[in-house]
């Protein structure tokens, strides 16, 4: 394949109003890791000597190849798109190390030969290929694609996303071997997501969060790109996404936001708290607390991307932190304590006439996510509509309403209420069984 990178899906969402910052934290990312391909404004083939040929390639943007970068010569070495692979029979590769790959084709796939008898180098910005015919089994005329390449390994793994520019852009260069071949390529038109260079989060105390994300080579962003915000909002690794619950997506001129469910991102319904600005070479993106279950702390990372507009398929990447792991941030300005019920049990699993029964209901803090330690219990338990003695209490971060079912109560409803305080926040938990 020469074109390999991911797909991106891009929604829509409606913008809301602008809100002021009060604290903030900044972040750096390094300039120039934005994947930026080698930019491509002249290819020419020619045969050196009987036999033997040779192929410059002008790049604008770089004198000396990243490292991270090579140069792919696509031959169609029978003028066939329908054969080799996707129509080509052979493959030069120019890495940024000074080696030179060639691969041909074996009637099922390319495989790596000998590159005895080729040369290759890069000097001012021009890679100059000299290579045998036989070499690469173009013994008469043949197609030639030149493909850039630059790539970035993200979090330590093994695939590499890939930034490209492509002469000609649709077809190939034909060379008859009578006379040199040439094809010029637009100076600026390879593939460069926006580069993250700096993140400065804020957060107001109208509950605004602001992601102000600086873009050098963008004063503003082109149609053809997005930027991607993924927030971990419980600051929890082993929940959602890799980590992440919660992604802003600003795309087309256009604010997007996605929850995942479990198993995948699903659009969040509308309206949602989330806007943008792009002025001066920054990109702001603000999303309410509220969004996020008020979380007084959360992690998150950033990907900006060039997009392929008719594939939605991304072309270029930059990612921050570079090893996409996340940055953490802490509110300044903390939204009140609230009192998050987790999930109610009964002991036994249900009540039974003249016995000792009990419900239990753990309840944690909204800042800290953790156990409450200390409160108050009121229970409130009725059976066949009669009120009926229950106590209330506090142990292991669980509030807990114990009681004994009337021995006559079998085959009616037993409902409650329990209502937990502390900290000054409070929260009511209802409940029902019936009676065996």
């Amino acid at each position: 394949m020469k074109r390999v990178l991911p797909a991106v899906g891009v929604a829509l969402a409606t913008l809301l109003v602008v809100g002021t910052a009060v604290a903030a934290r900044a972040y750096s990312d390094p300039a120039g890791d934005v994947n930026t391909a080698p930019d491509i404004t002249a290819v020419e083939v020619s045969e050196a000597a009987a036999g033997v040929l040779r192929i410059t390639v002008a790049i604008a943007n770089f004198q000396s190849l990243p490292e991270n970068s090579w140069v792919n010569l696509w031959f169609d070495t029978d003028s066939n798109q329908d054969t080799g692979a996707e129509g080509d029979e052979a493959l030069v590769r120019y890495l940024a190390s000074g080696g030179t790959e060639v691969y041909t084709w074996n009637g099922s796939q390319l495989v790596q030969g000998t590159a005895a008898g080729a040369a290759a180098s890069f000097d001012g910005g021009v890679l100059t290929v000299v290579l045998p015919r036989s070499s690469i089994g173009a013994s008469t005329a043949f197609g030639l694609l030149v493909v850039t390449s630059r790539g970035q390994r993200v979090g330590g793994g093994d695939e590499q996303l890939i930034a490209s520019d492509f002469a000609p852009n649709t077809g190939r260069l034909t060379f008859a071997g009578d006379a040199p071949a040439a094809v010029a390529d637009p100076v600026g038109d390879h593939d460069a997501a926006p580069d993250i260079t700096a993140v400065r989060v804020s957060d107001a105390k109208n509950g605004w969060i602001t992601f102000a994300i600086t873009t050098p080579n963008y004063a503003e962003l082109p149609e053809a790109s997005a930027v991607v915000v993924s927030i971990d909002a419980d600051a929890n690794a082993r929940t959602g996404d890799s980590g992440a619950d919660l992604q802003l997506t600003l795309a087309a001129g256009q604010i997007a936001m996605e929850r995942w469910d479990g198993r995948q991102w699903a659009p969040d319904d509308l309206p949602t708290r989330a806007r943008f600005r792009n002025v001066a070479n920054v990109v702001s993106i603000d999303v309410h607390v509220s969004e996020l279950g008020n979380s007084p702390r959360f992690r998150f990372r950033l990907l900006a991307a060039d997009v392929n507009t008719a594939t939605q398929g991304v072309v270029a990447l930059d990612v921050a932190p570079d090893d996409f792991s996340y940055w953490s941030y802490t509110l300044a300005n903390k939204p009140a304590v609230s009192l998050v019920a987790r999930s109610l049990s009964a002991t036994p699993g249900a009540p039974r006439a003249g016995q000792r029964f009990a419900v239990a209901l753990p309840v944690t803090r909204s800042d800290t996510g953790r156990s409450i330690r200390s409160g108050s219990v009121a229970c409130q338990v009725r059976v066949a509509g009669r009120l009926v003695a229950a106590r209330g209490s506090l142990a292991g971060g669980a509030a807990r309403c114990s009681l004994v079912v009337p021995a006559a109560a079998q085959g009616t409803r037993l409902r409650g209420t329990i209502t937990v305080r502390s900290g000054g926040a409070r929260v009511v938990r209802a409940f029902a069984y019936l009676v065996r």
